[in-house]
């Protein structure tokens, strides 16, 4: 059977955790100043053996990095506490924009779900987005100040997703329209497994 084979073009909607405190980078919620971009890397155990000298006999997977940047062209509440992870907010009693502070000291990262689609695929076709299901930043903040047009580079960690196995596959990301912690009922519907 053939697959379909998609040239590559064009910017990509990424949508940055779930229901009502997702943030969308969609060109209608928020802007990219730049083209966003996925990195995933396998992490291997290599195996030698003195009677192959420095020959790597075998690679074994025992882990994954992955990072997610975009370049935000906007900047406000939200978007700082994306780019900067363990912030808290500040309400602003005269009812303007919060603010935000640091979180105190031993404050665990919160991770959320991250969804990458081709912009030029209508939102129903998922078969090349691409789901991490777990990510925050572990970077820095940086905003310049030039007579220039300014922006907010965001970039996002991968990590296990919540309920990992590591006796299991599918604890980082998937690809396609299908996650496979879903389950089928007897219909063949696919069902969200219970949470744990």
């Amino acid at each position: 059977m053939a697959e379909n084979k998609e040239y590559i073009f064009g910017v990509a909607d990424i949508y940055v955790g779930e229901g009502e405190d997702q943030i969308k980078f969609d060109g209608k919620d928020y802007l990219q100043a730049e083209g966003g971009s996925l990195n995933l890397t396998p992490q291997y155990t290599e195996f030698q053996f003195a009677d192959f000298g420095e020959t790597i006999v075998e690679r074994r997977l025992s882990g994954w990095e992955g990072e997610v940047s975009i370049v935000a062209g906007q900047e406000d509440v939200n978007i700082l506490e994306l780019a900067l992870a363990s912030t808290v907010p500040v309400k602003n009693p005269d009812g303007g924009e919060e603010g935000a502070t640091d979180a105190k000291i031993g404050t665990k990262l919160t991770g959320r779900q991250v969804r990458i689609h081709p912009r030029i695929l209508p939102d129903s076709v998922k078969d090349m987005d691409w789901t991490i299901y777990n990510m925050a930043s572990t970077e820095g903040f940086e905003r310049e100040y030039n007579a220039e047009q300014g922006n907010v580079t965001i970039t996002l960690a991968m990590m296990p997703r919540e309920g990992f196995d590591a006796s299991d596959d599918g604890n980082f990301f998937y690809r396609g329209a299908v996650d496979p912690h879903t389950e089928e009922d007897d219909q063949g519907n696919g069902q969200e497994p219970p949470k744990e």
